[in-house]
């Protein structure tokens, strides 16, 4: 007789349920066809109600989306058996432009633990708010956009510079912790000789401002160039990246970006990782690549993009994240073991 794969529920604050844009369902899709699990997704924010179904445990992404109330979600709990729930936080909390709110805080508590792309004070803000422990999963690339179109190979260079990024302001005031930065580093990219500089995102105004690009997209407008630049925001949280550095890991060409704390684990400048503490460092550096032997450039671009995709992807984490309760390979111990030291 043979034990039926375990299930997963994923309960996912994307607005598409099963569709290839959905946070982490190219990963467990993946999973499935192996046979290491079942998995059925839901998205409540989109309509979909929590299902009749008594899983093995219900991985839940980003519950913010979604005006959950503790009486329903220990209801629904009950019912289905009481599984084990992880729960995945893929922002950064706190300040007045981000708050934890009660919604986002009823899955945590009914959580074993809590994964978080920043540890330091957010770990200590999540775990007394939650009373969960946190660990540490850094921000991966979607796998939906690592397509036959986003190969690693060197891929057609046009040369120059591009960024991708928002700036928020209100009355020429940034509201994100560190645009100023990001601001500043736009500012000294574009004094830099040859680097023709291209910056997609809202909120850029300048001979380099090419608009919003959507997401799907940003991995394509970043091979373009020789050189990618970027810049994240709450930079004092430790562990802390957005999923654009991981994409732009994947996209192949060299990037110079922010250093944050506990991040020693990526590669480095022999991979084509520059992580610099200052926007003008960042433009030095950008400036003495731009002198460098393009293949030089391109080859670097390639293994650290081989690097992230082996390493750094939606199915790495989720590896991660669900083996503790069901069964499934470990991830690569470089960098996944290490990461465990940062867990709180």
């Amino acid at each position: 007789m043979t034990t039926a794969a375990p299930l997963v529920l994923h309960i996912s604050n994307e607005p598409a349920p099963f569709g290839p844009h959905t946070g982490f369902a190219r990963g467990f899709a993946g999973l499935v066809e192996e046979g290491l699990l079942r998995y059925v997704c839901v998205v409540p924010a989109a309509g979909d109600e929590l299902p009749a179904l008594r899983p093995e445990l219900v991985f839940v992404q980003s519950p913010q989306s979604y005006p959950w109330t503790k009486r329903q979600v220990r209801e629904w709990l009950r019912t289905a058996g009481d599984p084990p729930v992880s729960v995945w936080d893929g922002d950064a909390w706190g300040g007045p432009t981000k708050p934890l709110r009660e919604r986002n805080l009823v899955w945590m508590r009914c959580a074993q633990e809590v994964f978080s792309v920043a540890v330091g004070k957010q770990a200590v803000m999540l775990r007394r708010a939650c009373g969960r422990p946190v660990r540490y999963v850094p921000n991966v690339a979607p796998l939906h956009l690592l397509g036959p179109d986003a190969e690693c190979g060197p891929g057609p260079a046009r040369g120059g510079v591009t960024m991708v990024g928002k700036r928020l302001t209100y009355f020429g005031v940034e509201l994100i912790p560190d645009d100023r930065e990001r601001a500043l580093l736009v500012k000294e990219l574009h004094k830099v000789p040859g680097s023709r500089l291209s910056v997609y995102g809202k909120g850029w105004r300048g001979p380099y401002a090419r608009g919003p690009v959507p997401f799907a997209e940003q991995m394509a407008v970043m091979r373009r160039a020789l050189i990618t630049a970027g810049w994240n925001r709450y930079r004092g949280y430790t562990g802390y990246f957005s999923d654009r550095l991981p994409i732009a890991m994947c996209a192949g060409r060299v990037h110079v970006t922010s250093r944050q704390p506990a991040l020693e684990w990526l590669p480095g400048p022999d991979r084509g990782l520059h992580l610099m503490g200052t926007p003008r460092a960042a433009a030095e550096r950008v400036r003495e690549l731009l002198r460098r032997d393009p293949a030089e450039l391109l080859a670097q671009g390639r293994r650290m993009s081989e690097w992230a995709r082996a390493r750094l992807t939606e199915r790495q984490a989720l590896l991660h994240m669900l083996s503790p309760y069901i069964p499934l390979p470990a991830p690569p111990t470089d960098p996944w073991a290490g990461l465990a030291a940062l867990d709180c």
